[in-house]
Order: C-alpha cells, then sequence, then structure tokens
C-alpha cells in the first residue's frame, strides 16, 4: 500500500439512540461542526437541500491536532435510513467514509471503514516517514467524534449525555 493510503476501522457506540437517530446526525454533514467540535472547523451546502440526499454536497475544513488543516468536499453516495452512511471525499482527501449502523437492542453502534489516500502535499511527501504520527493525529480525532455525538445527540433528545465527558487537549 503506497504511503499515502490510509485505512481505518473504528467502531462507535450510541447507547439509547435509535439506528433511526443516529443516522439522521451522520448522513447531514452540514452538522458536522456542530458536534466534532475543535475537528470539523467548517461544513459548506454546496447546493440547497432539504434532508440528506444522494449526491449532496458539502465543502469542509478540518484539522487534527497536528498543526495543519484539511479542505475536502463530501458527496452523499449511499444513504440508507437507519443502516448506512457512505460519502465521497475529494480534495486534501480522496477516498471513502462507510458508516454501517447496528441496532443492538438497547442502542446503536456504527461500525466504520474509512479508506483515503491523502493528497496534501505535506502529508503525503511525508507519510513515507511520519505515517505513524499521521495515524496517531487522525486516531486523536476519533474519541472526540464519538463524544461529541453523543452529546449532541443528548441535548437534541433532552436526555443525559452518559458518554460525554470532554477529552483534554
Amino acid at each position: 500500500m503506497p504511503a499515502n493510503k490510509y485505512h481505518f476501522v473504528e467502531y462507535w457506540d450510541f447507547p439509547g439512540y435509535s439506528p433511526e437517530q443516529v443516522f439522521e446526525v451522520l448522513a447531514n454533514a452540514t452538522l458536522l461542526p456542530e458536534w466534532w467540535k475543535g475537528v470539523y472547523l467548517e461544513a459548506e451546502l454546496l447546493e440547497a437541500y432539504f434532508e440528506p440526499t444522494f449526491g449532496a454536497r458539502v465543502r469542509v475544513k478540518a484539522r487534527g491536532f497536528l498543526p495543519y488543516e484539511l479542505e475536502f468536499e463530501l458527496e452523499s453516495m449511499r444513504l440508507e435510513p437507519g443502516q448506512l452512511v457512505e460519502v465521497k471525499a475529494s480534495g486534501d482527501f480522496d477516498g471513502v467514509w462507510r458508516g454501517k449502523l447496528v441496532d443492538y437492542g438497547y442502542g446503536t453502534k456504527v461500525e466504520i471503514d474509512w479508506r483515503v489516500s491523502v493528497n496534501m502535499p505535506l502529508v503525503r511527501y511525508l507519510s513515507p516517514i511520519f505515517k505513524p504520527f499521521f495515524e496517531w493525529n487522525h486516531n486523536w480525532t476519533t474519541p472526540r467524534g464519538e463524544q461529541g455525538m453523543m452529546a449532541y445527540l443528548a441535548e437534541k433528545h433532552g436526555r443525559s449525555p452518559l458518554h460525554a465527558l470532554p477529552l483534554a487537549a
């Protein structure tokens, strides 16, 4: 695998929330800065729509712990309510992010598969040497996404955020 290609498999857990409730948030990329705070800095809708739909595109700006930002577009490729969200990334990232939602009786687990090539010159050229640091940078963002989404869901549904404890920077 070329050094600038990355593959991440992650599992997020949302006890007390149905797959439909989780899908409603995951399928709307314009909400990313609202729940994945400090990582997704901006999300600009590129065409008007009233609900998440196939082909909808959003331009985003994101960062991790390391001092650089990534800009890319997300395009909805597959949206199966309560079951699956799949988006294509292009720009500083090229790849596919796929979240499969699984109802386990008392909540929802999201099985995430993120296959991406990083095109940003800094990361692309330094990946042969610094790939473990770039992977660590991605892994720094992951719990912030899961916990941020838990807090967002709790606020939206008027509940106590069971797992939404703040992380140290």
